[in-house]
């Protein structure tokens, strides 16, 4: 039963992730720090909702803002954000932007602040992945992923 239900929030899932539903997807993230599709992403894996931000990049080519709807995790001030890309084989087009320019702004609980991002290295990695897939989350993309090491960024308050 729970793998049926699992199903249909997939299907769900897959219904709003278009680009109707993405545009909606953020102007409700700024306007009120929920996202739909995150909930119907999660419900689908069988795990938690987590609160999400939406994270402003400059692409990594052209240099032009784009805006993504994340799930985060806390460690103290810092702010976790896990590329999985869904568990597909290349790196999400976020994380190649963020490896290019690292400043980028965060959008928060209706607050936008100027942060800096780095990608986790080593024993760090080790460190922030262990708090991301505490509930079970991205050890499913984690396996999808494989040999691709998922990437986990760090965002923390600019100068």
């Amino acid at each position: 039963m729970a793998s049926r239900g699992r199903k249909l929030w997939m299907r769900a899932a897959l219904l709003v992730s278009n680009p109707t539903g993405l545009r909606l997807d953020r102007w409700l993230v700024a306007a009120t720090g929920y996202s739909f599709v995150n909930q119907f992403y999660g419900r689908a894996a069988g795990i938690a909702h987590k609160p999400c931000l939406l994270l402003t990049t400059r692409h990594h080519v052209h240099g032009t803002p784009r805006t993504v709807v994340l799930p985060y995790q806390r460690d103290g001030d810092r702010i976790l954000v896990v590329g999985s890309h869904g568990g597909r084989p290349t790196d999400a087009i976020w994380a190649k932007n963020l490896r290019v320019h690292p400043k980028c702004e965060v959008r928060r609980r209706r607050r936008t602040r100027e942060t800096n991002a780095r990608e986790a290295q080593g024993a760090e990695r080790e460190h922030v992945w262990k708090i991301v897939t505490q509930d079970g989350g991205y050890l499913g993309y984690e396996k999808m992923a494989y040999p691709r090491e998922i990437p986990v960024f760090v965002l923390e308050e600019g100068e």
